[in-house]
Parts: structure tokens; sequence; C-alpha cells
């Protein structure tokens, strides 16, 4: 009886080890699992965070690149506006005193003011009578000008500012006229600019941004903790210490670690980037819930495993982690691109990770990378872009062409005439720095490339007439010089606008601009581009023999004979022909100033006859 009491006793003493051991075994696996899963997600807060903040930062760097680029393209239109209207007023001294005359000016050059200053930066004239009498000492405004009164060589246009009688913000821009006798300034109201700026308000930017479950994203003033921009647009214009996240007496030194965001946990990660403090938020009970359903799933397996097991099970799990880690990287890059493959040059394989493949999940590797990669690109390439396309592709070359950068690229047309962008991204290199492995990546970017066609089109394009702008023509120019080849130069000014405009109204002179500006592209297109220098001058450049040029011009005559309109019925437009061969020039300006001058006689002529009054012009 003692002898099997004893025996119970081992067995249950034993019972009693084993299920302890067991219990320690899956305590400290679970102990283990914890550990391992808050490093991963601690690492994964990390990396993510790290995304996160940088993306911020180039969206909010690059909406102040672009504004900066508009506002500067704006100063620049603005500028050449002001020397529009100087240009007019010394043509037309009469309207110098004129406020009606310099009303119709305004609305010839799109802006809404105009104000003439004397040499002492008074206003003496102008659109506006009751600022008649301001100057450069008036106001922190027009004291921004004041440099001009020393160096009449400048010409200066302003940021958005309130102006200093109303304090409506404006954009005014001056120049000098070319006498050197007055300053003319004119003022835009940009609506453009301010609705631009209105979009690229931090707030706006930060609340479109997508987060994470959990995740929260905030942009504050570094010094002061004033939160500009949200996910959670309520936190919008309090302070980061009022939401829970504690700052230190040095403004650079922000609390990184665990905050409580409305009495809630929170990991917290900050950056800087200029003035701003930009931060990512994770909520730690969203990371607890996944780490417990984990943990429940991995608790299940340990009961039923042995250490080894168990070991074995963390080293698997590990190498799994990182193929499945690289897998849904190149997934979810997948979703980006039409298509996308794996290189290793120096096996000559390739993997495909193109969404649309349906290929298991462990991607085999296939041979003959560079013959496949040149039977894919040739035939989906268009006739015209295929001999760069192949020479992009040439895997030969590569390692040359990608020395020291990370990613190079390609837009090309397919045979389906839609624009794709190739990229080669470096993704390993060996020791030695040859290259190793490439993935490329194809995008379909056409709407982005149509996009971009669309806008650089509409500003070098005039709106009116359809005719390309004197921007175009400036860059027009320079292409023009470089070829070293023969060209014409034609300046043209349509006569009689200002009778047109008084006697039947700016839609009858919008008619005439338009009928000139079509018989002009008609009769000059097929040899070269035609411009609208401003109000009612034209310039075309021709790329033709000195023998066309009589014909082409009797036709211009011709289909300028033939024009009708509803409102206007004839256009007269006063041209001057030269030949870049026929005089001596050392610049364009040359080749400009003897084209305006014979345009001028020609203008003169027309104007001299019996049937033409200039003073009714």
């Amino acid at each position: 009886m003692k002898s099997k009491i004893r025996n119970i006793c081992i067995k249950n003493k034993k019972l009693y080890t084993i299920i302890g051991i067991a219990s320690c075994i899956i305590a400290v696996a679970l102990g283990i699992q914890l550990i391992i899963l808050n490093t991963i997600n601690n690492r994964n807060f990390d990396n993510t965070s790290l995304l996160l903040l940088d993306r911020v930062m180039n969206v909010i760097e690059n909406n102040e690149l672009n504004e900066k680029a508009l506002i500067d393209s704006l100063k620049e239109d603005y500028i050449v506006r002001a020397k529009t209207v100087a240009y007019i007023i010394d043509a037309k001294p009469e309207a110098e005193h004129n406020v009606e005359e310099l009303n119709k000016i305004a609305s010839l050059v799109s802006v809404d003011e105009i104000h003439l200053l004397n040499k002492k930066g008074v206003i003496y004239s102008g659109t506006t009578p009751k600022y008649w009498g301001y100057s450069f000492s008036s106001g922190e405004q027009i004291g921004f000008f004041k440099p001009m009164l020393k160096d009449k060589s400048l010409t200066l246009c302003q940021d958005v500012m309130p102006n200093t009688s109303e304090k409506k913000k404006m954009m005014y821009a001056m120049t000098w006229d070319e006498t050197g006798t007055r300053l003319v300034e004119v003022g835009i109201a940009p609506v453009r600019l301010l609705n631009e700026l209105k979009q690229n308000e931090i707030s706006e930017v930060v609340s479109r941004m997508p987060v994470y479950e959990g995740m929260q994203i905030f942009v504050a003033n570094r010094d002061t903790g004033e939160i500009y921009g949200a996910t959670d647009k309520e936190k919008i214009g309090k302070k980061l210490d009022d939401i829970g996240i504690i700052r230190k007496n040095d403004p650079n030194d922000l609390h990184k670690g665990t905050a409580y965001i409305d009495g809630e946990a929170y990991k917290v990660s900050f950056r800087f980037s200029g003035p701003y403090a930009i931060g990512v938020a994770w909520s730690a009970a969203a990371t607890a819930k996944n780490n417990a359903l984990a943990l429940m799933v991995v608790g299940g397996y340990l009961v039923l495993a042995a250490l080894i097991i168990i070991y074995m099970l963390t080293k698997i799990l590990k190498a799994r982690e990182e193929r499945d880690n690289q897998f849904d990287i190149l997934l979810s890059m997948s979703k980006i691109y039409q298509s996308m493959y794996l290189i290793y040059l120096q096996q000559d394989t390739y993997v495909d990770y193109s969404a649309y493949t349906k290929l298991p999940k462990k991607r085999v590797a296939m041979p003959g990378a560079e013959c496949w990669l040149y039977r894919f690109m040739k035939y989906q390439t268009a006739d015209e872009d295929r001999d760069v396309v192949q020479r992009f592709i040439d895997l030969s070359t590569i390692a040359k062409r990608i020395h020291r950068k990370k990613i190079i690229s390609l837009d090309y047309l397919t045979t389906e005439n839609r624009w794709f962008r190739a990229s080669f991204v470096v993704i390993k290199r060996r020791f030695s720095g040859d290259l190793s492995t490439l993935l490329l990546t194809i995008r379909d970017i056409d709407s982005e490339k149509r996009k971009e066609e669309s806008l650089l089109y509409a500003s070098h394009t005039d709106e009116l007439t359809q005719c390309r702008n004197r921007r175009a023509y400036l860059e027009d120019v320079q292409m023009t010089l470089a070829l070293h080849m023969p060209f014409a130069y034609v300046s043209m000014d349509v006569n009689g606008l200002k009778q047109v405009n008084d006697t039947v109204g700016h839609e009858g002179g919008d008619e005439l601009l338009k009928g000139a500006a079509f018989c002009m592209k008609q009769c000059f297109g097929s040899y070269g581009k035609v411009y609208r220098m401003g109000g009612d001058e034209f310039a075309a450049i021709l790329m033709v023999d000195r023998k066309q040029l009589p014909y082409i011009r009797r036709d211009f005559e011709e289909t300028l004979s033939k024009w009708q309109g509803r409102l206007v019925s004839q256009i007269h437009v006063a041209c001057g022909y030269v030949y870049s061969q026929d005089v001596e020039w050392t610049s364009m300006e040359d080749i400009e100033r003897i084209g305006d001058q014979r345009m001028y006689a020609d203008k003169k002529a027309y104007y001299s006859r019996a049937e033409n009054n200039r003073r009714k012009c």
C-alpha cells in the first residue's frame, strides 16, 4: 500500500514537473514571441514612419517649389505686361493723362490697374485717380520699388501683398519707359495664385494623406508646437503639448517614444524640415490587438512543439518573413506598374512580378533575360522609338549607363500610341561594385504626359489668337539661331484696331485680331511659326529660301484681301520682311529692329493714302 502510494506520488510529481516544464516552455516561447513581435512592430513603425515622414516632407517641399515656380512665371508675365503698357503709351502719348484710354490699355493687356510715376516716384496719372499723389514713401508696398529711382535698368515685380491704399492683395510690376522719363506700374489681382496657395496649405495637404488604422500624422511649428496640419482635423490649431506630446525646454527636442494623445497611448516619431516638425503617431492599442492575435496563433503551435522545433520554426519563420517582405514589397509595387521584372545579370535570368501574371508566390527565375527583354520590348514599342528603346534595354551597356546612379528611366510610345516609362532600378551590387540584380519597371504615364504637353502648349500659346506667345518666341529664336540656317523674319502690326474697338466694340477688335492671326497661320504656317508679341503686334520666323519670299508675301496679301468677318469687313496688316542673308546683323535684336522699321514704313504708307485717316484709327 505504501509502495503504491509512493509510486502515485512519484508519477504525480513527474506529471507536475512535465506540466511545469511545458508551461515554462510555453511561457518562455510566448515571451520570446512577444519580444520578437514588439521588435518587428518597432522596426515596422520606424520604417513606416520614415517612409511617411519622407513622403510628407517631399509633398510640402514640392508644393513650395511649385508655388515658387508659379510665382516666378507670373512675375515674368507681369513684367512683360508692364513693358507692353510702357510701349503703348510711348506710341500713344495722348493716352498718358486720359483715364479712359488707360483703362482700355489695361483691358487690352489684361491688367487691373495702371499707374504712371514721375522721376521722383510720385504717381501723377493712371486708371485709379484716388491713387494719384502716392509716392515711394507712402507705404511698404509701393516703397518696394524705390531702388528703381537710382537704377533705370531695373524691372521689378512684387510677391502678393496688400496695396498701400486699400490693403487689397495685389501683385505689382514696374518698369521704366524707353525714354527714362516715367515709371509704368501695372497691378493684377492674382486670383489663380491665391487659389493655388489655398489648395497647397499644409492643413489641406496633410488631411488628404492616406494613413493606416490607428495612425495619425502631424505637421507643427518646430518652435511653438502649433499644429498646422493633421489627419485628424480637430487637432489643427492646437499645440503638441495640448494633445499630450510633451515638448522640453529645447524647441528642437520633442518627445520621441510613447505619448498619451487624448488619453490614449501612442508611439510617436518626429523629424524636422525647415520651420516644420513632422510627426507620425501609431496607436499602442492597435499594435497590442495585432500582437494578441499573433500570440494566440503561435501559442497553439508551441503547446505541441519541442525546444528544437521551436528553434527550427523560429529560423524558418524568420527566413519566410524576409521572403514575404520582399514579395509584399514587389507585389505592392506591381500594383503601380504595368510590368515589373527582377533581372539577375550574372545568371542572365529574370523573374516576372507583374500584377497581371497569375504566378505562384514562390516565383521561378527564367533563363535568357537579355534575349527575352529584347523581344518583349521590340513588339510593344512604336517604330519611331524602337531604336532608342533597344539602346536603353541593352544589358551589355547598362553597367556603364547606370554607374553611380540608383535609377535610369526612358519615356517611349507603344504601338497603341500611349506613353510608357521604363526604369532600371539597382537592387544589388557585388562587393566589387559590379551590378548583380536590377529591377525593370514599366508604367503607363500617358495621362501625365498628355497633361504635361497640354500645360506646355498653354504656356506657349496666346489665348485669343492661338498663335505662339512672346515666351515661345524667345525660346524658338535661340533654337533658330543655333541651326545656323538662313531664315526670314516678318514684323507685323494690325492696322485700325482702335477704330474697330471704338466703332464696333472689343468683340469686333477680337474678331479682327483672330482674323489676322488666321491669315498669318494659313500663309506662314507651312514655312515656320507665327507669334503674337502683344496687343496688335505679331511676328513670324520662316525657314525659307530667298526666292520663296515674294510668293509668300503675295499669297499673304491675297489672303488678307479675301478675308471677311461677321463684324469686320476687311483686314490691313503692316508688314516688314527681313531675310537674314540680306542684312548685316550680330544678334536677333538687329533683325527685329530692321523688320520694325520696314513695318512702320509700310504702316506710314497705308495711313498716308487719301482714303485712310490715321486720326480716325
